[in-house]
């Protein structure tokens, strides 16, 4: 990788970083959230060690170290190590950035196709279907975290329903045990009928547990459906956001 004005570089185009521009001036550079990254971004979407840019046989490359926001390039997820041209968009996480070879820098030729027209349309054509397959995912998920929410809205429902009506029993029984209790004479000892009160006061306490996990039951189903909301905002953001 070559310094001055021919230095070959990636310019952040969206986002918080905008403008700030890495110079791809090393054989191997990491990009995370770490301070020890030799690129470090302030951006919560990153993971702490994101990516690595590095070079190889004169060309430059991005490659992904697991990250969960993903690394892409023109919209397409880099599972292997992905060769750059100038013009090709990068983005980590939610950032995006461009690259470029530098100016008066070497010029990448692209083997792999016949003509650049026909490659500009091959990755239009490509990044269409990607972002296609990104939206029907997302709706796939979307559809999975709806019906989730209802069942946890009907669980909450239910667990109140139950935990009203195991109140009402348990306030029943305490006042018919309550008024044994008071009827007792010290002339006779209390019979098994004595205690029915109670008995249905602990059946209404037994109830009223019922429905408050039930009632719990819905409350975590509804916060696993949220959180699993954030998480594909996350890792699948909406088609136009890749752009």
């Amino acid at each position: 990788m070559s310094d001055g004005s021919s230095t070959p570089y990636l310019v952040v185009e969206t986002g918080s970083h905008e403008g700030q521009r890495i110079n791809l001036t090393g054989a191997h550079l990491t990009v995370g959230r770490l301070p020890n990254c030799d690129v470090q971004f302030e951006d919560p979407y990153m993971s702490r060690t994101h990516a690595a840019l590095w070079q190889r046989g004169g060309a430059d490359y991005v490659e992904d170290l697991g990250s969960a926001g993903g690394t892409f390039v023109n919209g397409e997820a880099v599972t292997v190590p992905r060769r750059l041209y100038p013009g090709d968009r990068v983005r980590l996480a939610d950032l995006q950035l461009r690259y470029s070879a530098g100016e008066g820098g070497r010029t990448a030729v692209r083997y792999d196709v016949g003509e650049q027209r026909a490659d500009t349309i091959n990755n239009v054509g490509r990044d269409q279907y990607v972002q296609h397959f990104i939206q029907q995912q997302r709706e796939n998920f979307f559809r999975e975290i709806a019906a989730t929410r209802t069942r946890a809205r009907g669980l909450i429902w239910v667990g109140v329903l139950v935990f009203v009506v195991g109140l009402g029993i348990a306030v029943v029984g305490w006042y018919k045990y309550f008024g044994q209790i008071v009827n007792f004479s010290s002339a006779s000892m209390p019979t098994t009928d004595d205690f029915s009160g109670f008995l249905i006061f602990a059946v209404g306490g037994l109830v009223n547990v019922v429905g408050m996990l039930l009632i719990i039951a819905g409350i975590v189903l509804h916060i696993v459906a949220t959180s699993r909301r954030r998480r594909v905002d996350r890792d699948l953001p909406p088609p136009q956001l890749m752009r």
